[in-house]
């Protein structure tokens, strides 16, 4: 940003009446203002920097020259927020977009750049003191960090200038010392590692701090306000109207523009009522209720709201005994890999099978994996699961491919987690299992979900491109519901398209569902790729399925998932209709 000092005032000149007035309130304000000359590139400052303690703002300055008065790292945060201007500048969007920054100086302050492009090529705002402010919060017994403010201090998140988790638990206690009714509420950031992954640590780290000055301008008064992890963020203020959590979802569920992307958080919220006083709750505690009820809301989806209640402590205890339980399971052997059939909607022969886990529990019996994934998930298993599943299918895949003759381009299909992806040799594995069993190139399929190949695209290539030469089929499950790109879907080694289940049910009932579903059969052919439909309930949507041009189909029109003799039954049954209606099958 190498651009000549040649100066264009656009601000007025402060001898104006009008201008002496608006200089006097923005001091008070603790701000300065400020405009940016994109062609020039250069910012104006007017108003008294020297009352605020920023003598080295001067009025016409670069960001060369801005870059010293700033800590390590900022000058480039800056840059990226003017980026971001370039770009809506070369398109000429109407004026209206927000330019934000929240800025480290070199003395250890936080200073907050806010304004707007109104003109293409300008933008007007204000440069405001954050840490003048929290001083003043504090000395008017406000609970935001304050005299001493050092963005060192272990209490103080260095990123947003919000108390961190350890400076939050000594200022609740002096919050609620003052009796009356608090309400306390935990936000966490929907979808954040994504977000992290497709705009970088910095950019990321930027809408970070400018969510924590969203929450600073909602709650400007007696509130504790701080940053307990990396995308929670949390409120202790006095009970009033509207709610902390409307007041919250109000000020930080509104679009951020950051260098050309429009990103639209949501938050998962639990809130905790609270007496102040000499029975108050401890910040400990207060954290632990509102955390369970973060668990609640995340449950219901994105953007949900639970209030904490004396039943989720019970759904705790309950959890935890779940989780002891399910450690018992892995090693006892109650995992168990169980099979659906996969059908070729023209024949209604047996195609393949889909290897679905199962845990049979010796007193309740068999549990579904929607009531056990999530806290395999937790306890970090996945792995472990996976490594279940995968031998056991190959065992009985091996064991049925030595029995049978089976039809041509037979397979079952195992299903693998992101953690499974980025396991250190899980192609070695994989690979040793297909030469030890002798199964024919294909025959193993393993299905990944667009969302976990997109965590990494690059490396999930890599090793799916490795699998598919060490024998394996490759598959993409629940396809249309993530956010995979057609240039990926066309460079990852896909063999084969499942078309999610959502899209399948409701085809007789939304005509989006049908183009849907007749969009990803052409990809398919055009592709190349076998297409599976999921969630196949009866037989006249198989029926319409195949008049759309679908080959396979699996839902429980054909049958559910059936653990290993019961599958063993169905394939001799349909081994038995395909020879009794002649069709060739791999001898």
């Amino acid at each position: 940003m190498n651009r000549s000092m040649r100066t264009r005032h656009v601000l007025p000149d402060s001898p104006e009446a009008s201008s002496a007035l608006l200089y006097e309130a923005l001091s008070a304000a603790g701000s300065l203002l400020w405009a940016y000359d994109l062609s020039l590139g250069q910012f104006e400052f007017r108003g008294d920097a020297q009352s605020l303690g920023l003598t080295p703002f001067h009025d016409v300055m670069t960001l060369e020259t801005l870059a010293p008065l700033l800590a390590g790292g900022e000058a480039e945060r800056l840059d990226t927020v003017l980026r971001a201007l370039d770009v809506l500048t070369s398109i000429d969007l109407p004026g209206d977009d927000d330019v934000q920054c929240l800025l480290r100086l070199k003395d250890r302050r936080l200073v907050y750049l806010k304004g707007r492009r109104v003109a293409r090529g300008l933008a007007l705002g204000t440069l405001t003191d954050l840490s003048r402010d929290m001083r003043h919060a504090a000395s008017n017994g406000g609970g935001q960090p304050g005299a001493g403010l050092d963005l060192e201090d272990s209490h103080i998140d260095s990123l947003t200038g919000l108390y961190s988790r350890s400076g939050f638990l000594p200022a609740v206690r002096t919050l609620l010392a003052r009796p009356g009714d608090y309400d306390f509420v935990v936000c966490d950031l929907n979808r954040f590692r994504r977000l992290n992954e497709a705009l970088g640590h910095e950019r990321a780290d930027l809408v970070l701090s400018l969510l924590a000055q969203r929450l600073r301008d909602a709650f400007p008064g007696c509130a504790v306000l701080a940053r307990l992890g990396e995308d929670e963020f949390a409120v202790l203020t006095q009970r009033g109207f509207p709610r902390v959590s409307e007041r919250m979802r109000n000020a930080l569920e509104r679009t951020i523009s950051v260098a050309g992307f429009d990103i639209h958080p949501t938050f998962s919220m639990g809130a905790v009522a609270v007496e102040g006083g000499e029975a108050a709750l401890d910040g400990g505690e207060l954290l632990r209720r509102a955390e369970m009820a973060v668990e609640v809301a995340k449950s219901r989806g994105a953007g949900g709201v639970a209030a904490y209640k004396r039943d989720l402590e019970s759904d705790g205890l309950t959890r935890l005994a779940l989780e002891a339980e399910l450690r018992k399971a892995f090693i006892s052997g109650e995992i168990h890999a169980w099979y659906q059939p996969i059908v070729d909607l023209e024949t209604g022969v047996i195609a393949g099978f889909e290897a679905l886990a199962r845990w049979v529990h010796p007193k309740r019996g068999v549990i579904p994996p929607d009531n056990f994934l999530s806290a395999t998930r937790d306890l970090g298993m996945m792995t472990d699961l996976g490594t279940i599943i995968m031998n056991a299918t190959v065992m009985t895949l091996g064991k049925w491919l030595k029995s049978y003759r089976l039809p041509e381009g037979f397979f079952i299909s195992v299903n693998l987690s992101a953690p499974e992806i980025e396991r250190l040799h899980l192609v070695e594995d994989v690979s040793r299992l297909i030469r030890e069993h002798d199964l024919p190139v294909k025959a193993l399929k393993l299905e990944v979900t667009e969302s976990d190949v997109m965590r990494d695209p690059a490396a999930s290539a890599r090793v799916l491109e490795d699998l598919r030469d060490a024998g394996a089929g490759i598959a993409l499950d629940d396809f249309g519901t993530g956010f995979s790109s057609l240039s990926y879907l066309a460079k990852l080694p896909f063999d084969t398209l499942k078309i999610d289940r959502s899209f399948v049910s409701t085809l007789g009932k939304e005509e989006s569902s049908e183009k849907i579903v007749r969009a990803i059969l052409t990809l398919g052919r055009d592709l190349g790729l076998d297409v599976v439909a999921e969630g196949v309930e009866d037989m006249a949507l198989a029926s319409q399925l195949y008049g759309l041009g679908c080959g396979l189909g699996q839902g429980y029109g054909f049958a559910r998932a059936l653990k290993a003799q019961d599958a063993e039954a169905f394939l001799v049954a349909s081994l038995a209709q395909a020879d009794a209606s002649g069709i060739t099958r791999r001898a």
